[in-house]
């Protein structure tokens, strides 16, 4: 797919590589690197790798030396979705590599230290052939809609910290967030709110006729259909975290860490296709016709409703597809508090124990989507009564919530060169049962982990594999936010995390 040209040229050739649910609790990562993820993604009070640069700053003044820390996941996730018309569906299986970069320098005698480090943040997807209720064939078979998600972000940026005493350090970083979202789904909405456009010289608005009863002249659409399709949106977003660390003793230590909100601004192109809707919204009026003109034929019941539409502006050979060239979407990132312990109960062993709170109701109650530049003028015309007006705007539902995430770890030293780790991650779903649907499904809540290291000198090798234990959960059977397929429904996630990093040290 074509992707922007930017300063970020070189992370742009790692970035489209990166999708998916990466991790996750909601969309974010867990963790980014294997040490801490094998050990339950405890690091915030346990600065022992590149990745506390990321996590929480403060702790790069408690690192032994330069180093270096390249790492790789690669993430099989399994997700299902079944509704009224669809039976259980599993989405298209895909494998998605995640990297991950740091750079740390102590700054040897000095009470500085400094990092700089890159990080897939999070993201999610899926790729499904499902039935809807509004695309049949003329014999009434369902004609499979691709139902497909692409979202991923990462972020880069330098940290720095400074050592106040021998116990406390404090430290910040600032990020550059890059991401991109593809999307491919039925897309539904009220019509009374959607189409403005005056159909009638009474006032009645397309949408108030589509949403009438039939027998008041109307449609009785609940909602509207289109078929949308986001392609090759990208965009950028700007943060900081900071971090404070305190070594209580050398067998107890506590970690604070804060991360900014972030609001990516999505640009790109989109299109929308209303002409299943039409068509049916077309039938119906041909067949009322037919109802109070029995003599009618069917050619001439089609002609009178041809020109009825055109009466109100619409023409029937200009069909109800668009392309919108400029498309924004606000895609926001949370903030992110966090507070860990570090426990030494003997010189082999270390446990972690770290909780975070995530303000998913601020940054996920909508999202702000603008269509500009509109070519079909019908879909103006019933839009925004103005046949040259290409413009649309809409807050997609998400409703998000506030969740509590726990992760929980141990590190055991085998002996001088291996080290042996296990942890278990719980997290709330964020995701309502009014706005849980198909193509993001990020409700996944429990993980248990594994992995092991060996030092090799200079060199530093860590494994981690991570099991997301299967979540489903089932939607609204009325009013949910977004479309009325989604009622009744429910989704299954789980995952397979599998991570390698390798740290060198100089």
């Amino acid at each position: 797919m074509k992707r922007r040209v930017s300063l970020f040229i070189v992370l742009m050739l790692v970035v489209p590589v990166t999708s998916m649910f990466a991790g996750t609790n909601g969309y974010l990562l867990n963790c980014f690197c294997a040490r801490s993820y094998a050990r339950g993604a405890t690091l915030l009070a346990i600065p022992d790798n590149g990745a506390i640069l990321l996590a929480n700053p403060a702790g790069l003044t408690q690192l032994s030396g330069r180093a270096v820390g390249v790492g790789l996941g690669i993430l099989a996730p399994t997700v299902k979705f079944q509704n009224t018309i669809n039976p259980v569906t599993e989405a298209d299986k895909a494998y998605y590599p995640m990297p991950f970069l740091s750079f740390i320098d102590p700054m040897q005698g000095s009470k500085w230290a400094w990092g700089f480090g890159f990080n897939v943040v999070g993201g999610m997807g899926t790729d499904y052939k499902l039935n809807h209720n509004l695309f049949r064939d003329q014999q009434g078979q369902f004609i499979q809609q691709e139902y497909y998600s692409n979202f991923g972000y990462m972020r880069i940026g330098p940290g720095v910290a400074y050592q106040i005493n021998d116990k406390l350090s404090v430290g910040a970083g600032f990020q550059v967030y890059y991401g991109m979202l593809d999307f491919k789904m039925p897309f539904s909405l009220d019509p009374v709110t959607s189409m403005n456009g005056v159909a009638a010289p009474n006032g009645m608005t397309f949408g108030q006729m589509f949403a009438a009863d039939p027998a008041m002249g109307g449609f009785g659409y609940s909602e509207v259909t289109a078929y949308a399709e986001l392609n090759d949106l990208a965009g950028f977003g700007y943060g900081a975290n900071l971090g404070v660390y305190y070594e209580v003793n050398d067998k107890f230590s506590v970690g604070l860490a804060y991360t900014s909100p972030t609001t990516m601004n999505f640009t790109g192109e989109a299109k929308m296709d209303m002409n299943a809707q039409f068509n049916d919204a077309f039938l119906m009026a041909v067949q009322g016709v037919i109802m109070q003109n029995p003599t009618m034929s069917m050619e001439q019941a089609q002609a009178a409703v041809m020109q009825m539409f055109g009466q109100m502006g619409i023409d029937m050979t200009a069909g109800v597809a668009t392309e919108y060239s400029d498309v924004e979407v606000d895609f926001d990132v949370p903030a992110k508090y966090a507070f860990g312990f570090g426990l030494k109960p003997s010189s082999k062993l270390t446990l972690g124990l770290d909780i975070e709170y995530i303000m998913w109701e601020d940054a996920f109650d909508n999202m702000p989507m603008a269509f500009k530049e509109g070519t079909n003028t019908n879909i103006n015309t019933m839009i925004n009564g103005d046949a040259n007006d290409g413009t649309f705007n809409y807050n997609f539902p998400l409703a998000w919530e506030n969740i509590w995430n726990f992760k929980m770890g141990a590190d055991f030293k085998l002996n001088e060169k291996t080290n042996l780790r296990a942890g278990f991650i719980h997290g709330s779903n964020p995701v309502p049962s009014n706005t849980v649907f198909a193509i993001f499904p990020a409700i996944v809540e429990n993980h248990v982990t594994l992995g092991f290291g060996h030092n090799f000198g200079n060199i530093m090798f860590d494994f981690a594999y991570i099991h997301a234990l299967n979540k489903a959960q089932d939607a609204v059977t009325s009013n949910h936010l977004i479309a009325n397929e989604y009622n009744g429904s429910t989704d299954e996630l789980s995952e397979n995390l599998f991570m390698t990093t390798l740290g060198y040290s100089f």
